[in-house]
């Protein structure tokens, strides 16, 4: 569905659903946001609002924009609520030598369920010191593999191989601290690590290229940068949204010359103070995350041997 650019909008928006979706999100406020990130300065393209959109902070669950990083003299905008709390959260699909009559499913996820940590507290992450974070923060999953949480041969198969360019020099004290005893623990909410099954091979190609074959046993692994990157997104949040001021029904950063619909998508050129310290700092938290999974990985090979 597209809804044509009106008001303080810059460009169209687009929400995919079916009428069922559409239907059950009578009353959800989704639109209206992905209408005010069509707003954001220097923005490309439309704003788009993936299957299973629904109500967010600042954007919608779901909501994808792009702003062109030469816009303006400071460059276009960037938004640390629009990336969201768990940084990086992502899914990791590991491909087991193992065939789904080989093994007792019941068993294997009785041994998984003891080895690998799950909940809203660390209990039972990999205690980092303050070198081994430091490590971890600039060099994502290739220093996971350095510290033992990880093997070499994983980070071909890793978007950005494993790492995101950082300095890690913006993560603050808190964010650090919360890290240093999360890392191969899952979380809470919607992460999982779920055991499946190929059933079918729709593209034999793309199948032999990833190790896939049906009948094999896979396990999906889907968490992020734990409370790291929460206080990460949190602290720069707070610090972005601090430039501005409500003006009517707009909230202004007179220094940027920024006007938004909504303090939550606050945002600020990603040249500026403020922008560069969020992506440095958002990349550092990344880099946990992919560090994370790749701990989360070596358990579950601990597991299988």
């Amino acid at each position: 569905m597209r809804i044509r650019r009106h008001g303080s909008m810059l460009t169209d928006a687009i929400l995919v659903a079916d009428a069922e979706h559409l239907a059950e999100h009578t009353d959800d406020r989704s639109p209206e946001q992905l209408c005010n990130t069509a707003g954001l300065p220097g923005i490309v393209g439309e704003a788009w609002a993936m299957a299973d959109w629904h109500f967010g902070y600042g954007f919608p669950i779901g909501g994808v924009v792009a702003t062109e990083v030469e816009a303006g003299e400071l460059g276009g905008a960037i938004s640390p609520g629009g990336v969201g709390f768990d940084i990086n959260c992502g899914v990791r699909l590991c491909a087991l030598d193992i065939e789904i009559r080989d093994v007792d499913p019941k068993a294997l996820v009785d041994s998984l369920a003891s080895q690998i940590p799950a909940g809203a507290t660390s209990k039972g992450g990999v205690l980092l010191d303050e070198t081994s974070m430091d490590a971890i923060l600039s060099e994502g999953a290739a220093a996971a593999v350095e510290l033992g949480w990880g093997e070499a041969r994983d980070l071909a198969a890793i978007e950005s191989h494993g790492r995101l360019e950082s300095e890690e020099r913006d993560v603050g004290e808190r964010a650090r601290k919360r890290g240093m005893k999360a890392l191969g623990t899952l979380g809470s909410g919607n992460h999982f690590l779920e055991l499946q099954v190929v059933d079918r091979v729709v593209d034999e190609f793309a199948a032999a290229a990833f190790g896939l074959r049906e009948g094999q046993v896979t396990a999906m692994i889907h968490t992020g940068s734990r409370g790291l990157g929460h206080q990460v997104c949190s602290e720069h949040v707070a610090a972005i949204e601090s430039k501005y001021t409500r003006i009517g029904d707009e909230w202004v950063a007179a220094e940027w010359d920024y006007r938004l619909r909504d303090r939550q998508l606050a945002a600020a050129p990603i040249f500026s103070r403020e922008g560069s310290a969020y992506l440095d700092a958002m990349r550092a938290a990344g880099n946990y995350a992919f560090a994370n999974r790749s701990a989360l990985t070596q358990r579950l090979r601990s597991v299988l041997r």
